[in-house]
């Protein structure tokens, strides 16, 4: 159970990045708008041909004076990072 009543915004149109890496130190990256979980999850699987990846969920961050963006991960873990650094729950996802 929660309390919604904690919420304090939402977004309803986010971005989506994903990051392929062909190797540990090459990635490819790309940012999918106006579409869903199930679709991005549907794109990765057709283009991604295999390759490890991460996917994060992309919104702007407006708690700072720079204009930026706020990534919240939902799957996968940056090959650069060492394995034995990710969390206990992170595998590479293919």
């Amino acid at each position: 159970m929660v309390d919604p009543r904690d919420q304090v915004s939402e977004v309803d149109d986010p971005a989506y990045r994903v990051y392929f890496w062909p190797s540990p130190t090459a990635c490819e990256e790309w940012e999918l708008r106006e579409a869903d979980l199930d679709e991005v999850l549907e794109w990765v699987a057709a283009d991604g041909a295999g390759r490890p990846h991460s996917l994060w969920v992309s919104i702007p961050d407006v708690s700072d004076v720079r204009s930026g963006v706020r990534l919240i991960r939902l799957r996968g873990v940056d090959p650069p990072a060492p394995p034995e650094t990710w969390p206990d729950w992170a595998t590479e996802a293919c």
